[in-house]
């Protein structure tokens, strides 16, 4: 068997929903965090899982856009900590927090490598621009392309 891209995205779909079953087990079960005995506090280990929840959606969902994909991430982390109420189990701002943090890492090197994406290919238009001019957002229907406003902008005759 030869290892392509198409494999290996198959076996980080598999792993990645793995990790989230696992995750979920995890967090509705009927476990407590004492009983566990890890070194660290209950807020660190929401982080590191969902640091490792957050990489493993970016890594099997290769066509997603990351900002989505983070956006999804803090979603299911608030939606964790109902389920944790709903099971029984205490919902805890700083739960929250610690889950934000992990998905917060694992995005913080995608935005830094677009940021410097973009101050190198756009390094003068401002950021309302640049997202105007981006085939993938979506806009209003009738709405006009950044191109079609700036050519409507030089048309139009100066007010006296």
């Amino acid at each position: 068997m030869r290892l392509t891209p198409h494999r290996l995205m198959q076996a980080l779909r598999v792993g990645g929903i793995s990790a989230g079953v696992a995750a979920v087990i995890a967090l509705a079960g009927p476990f407590k965090y004492e009983d566990l005995g890890l070194p660290f506090p209950d807020t660190v280990a929401h982080a590191v899982l969902f640091y490792g929840v957050t990489l493993a959606m970016l890594s099997s969902l290769p066509k997603a856009r990351a900002n989505e994909v983070a956006m999804i991430a803090i979603l299911l982390a608030g939606m964790s900590e109902v389920v944790q109420s709903v099971f029984g189990r205490s919902m805890s701002f700083h739960d929250f927090a610690g889950d934000s943090v992990g998905v917060a890492a694992a995005y913080a090197p995608i935005a830094i490598t677009r940021l410097r994406e973009l101050s190198r290919l756009h390094p003068h238009q401002t950021f309302a621009e640049i997202r105007a001019a981006d085939r993938r957002t979506s806009r209003a229907i009738g709405a006009r392309t950044a191109t079609e406003q700036a050519a409507a902008k030089l048309a139009t005759p100066p007010a006296p």
